[in-house]
């Protein structure tokens, strides 16, 4: 019974340790590869500090509620591949800057130039910080 289990036991690992592993050869993604000069990043017309002086212009400052010192948001929107402002996502501490920073946002109507990538216009996705000092 013992030799039988011995060799059962031999048997079994030399079928386990007997497997070969092979390996994929690498793909090749040297197109994949991210080639400034056939990208364009999307502009505002005057550049994103005219944005960001016209939001600020914008911005009520009686709607932002908050106690002495410095809030923060920052503000994550994409710029379609028609010019407009599509999608805003406003994060913060302080609720009521969030929501007056979307509220601005959201009416902006002057288009951009859309970003381009290979030719082709593609959406573009933008972060901008805001700070306020309440006094």
């Amino acid at each position: 019974m013992k030799k039988i289990f011995a060799f059962i036991l031999c048997l079994g690992f030399g079928l386990v340790l007997a497997q070969e592993t092979t390996t994929q050869p690498a793909k090749d993604h040297s197109r994949d590869k991210y080639i400034s000069e056939q990208s364009k990043q999307a502009e505002y017309p005057g550049g994103i500090s005219a944005f960001m002086r016209e939001v600020t212009q914008k911005i009520n400052s009686n709607r932002i509620k908050g106690s002495k010192g410095k809030a923060r948001s920052n503000a994550k929107f994409s710029v379609n591949a028609k010019g407009d402002i599509e999608t805003i996502v406003v994060t913060g501490e302080n609720e009521s800057l969030n929501h007056e920073v979307e509220r601005v946002m959201k009416s902006m109507t002057t288009k951009w130039t859309p970003g381009e990538y290979k030719g082709n216009s593609v959406m573009i996705w933008f972060n901008l910080p805001f700070v306020v000092n309440f006094d």
